[in-house]
C-alpha cells in the first residue's frame, strides 16, 4: 500500500488555485469553475482547522472539519460563530465569504452558487468566459487573504 500523505488544506488550495488559473488561460472554463470552489473551500477549512475555536474553546479537529464535506456555507457559518463568540478575533482571520468571493459563495448576479454537484455539466454559465472571469477574481481574492494570513500581515 502506497504511503499517504497528511491532509493538507493549504497546498491542496494553492494546487486548486493554480490548476484553475491554467484551465482559465487554456479556455477551459468549465473545470476552472469546479476547481475555483475547491479553493474557497479548501481556505475555509484550513482557517477553521489552524486557527478556529469552537464555543467551548477547543480546536476544531480534522474529522470534524473533513465532515463538511463540500458545504462552503456550514463552514463559513462556523467561522462567523468563532469571530462572535470570540469577539475579539484579529481582522485578519475574518474571512467572510460573502464579501471577498461572492460568485462562487452566494452566486451574485443571478447564477447558483457554487456547487460540486455542477461537476457533470449541469452549470452553463461555467463555459462561459465571463463568468469564470469572475470565478477567477473571487479566487484572486481568497489566495490574497490566505497568504496574508500565512505570512501574518494584515
Amino acid at each position: 500500500m502506497p504511503d499517504m500523505k497528511q491532509t493538507d488544506y493549504l497546498s491542496t488550495l494553492q494546487r486548486m488555485y493554480t490548476d484553475a488559473k491554467i484551465l482559465y488561460e487554456k479556455g477551459e472554463y468549465y473545470n476552472s469553475c469546479y476547481l475555483s470552489g475547491y479553493v474557497l473551500e479548501c481556505a475555509l477549512k484550513h482557517i477553521l482547522l489552524s486557527y478556529g475555536r469552537k464555543e467551548d474553546g477547543g480546536a476544531y479537529t480534522l474529522n470534524e472539519v473533513k465532515e463538511f464535506l463540500h458545504n462552503t456555507v456550514k463552514l463559513n457559518r462556523y467561522l462567523d460563530d468563532w469571530a462572535s463568540i470570540a469577539g475579539g478575533v484579529e481582522a485578519r482571520y475574518r474571512f467572510d465569504s460573502r464579501k471577498l468571493c461572492p460568485h462562487i459563495f452566494v452566486g451574485e448576479g443571478g447564477y447558483p452558487k457554487w456547487d460540486p454537484k455542477y461537476r457533470y455539466g449541469e452549470h452553463p454559465q461555467w463555459e462561459q468566459e465571463p463568468f469564470c472571469r469572475k470565478y477567477i477574481q473571487d479566487i484572486e481574492n481568497i489566495f490574497r487573504f490566505i497568504s496574508n494570513l500565512v505570512l501574518g500581515g494584515n
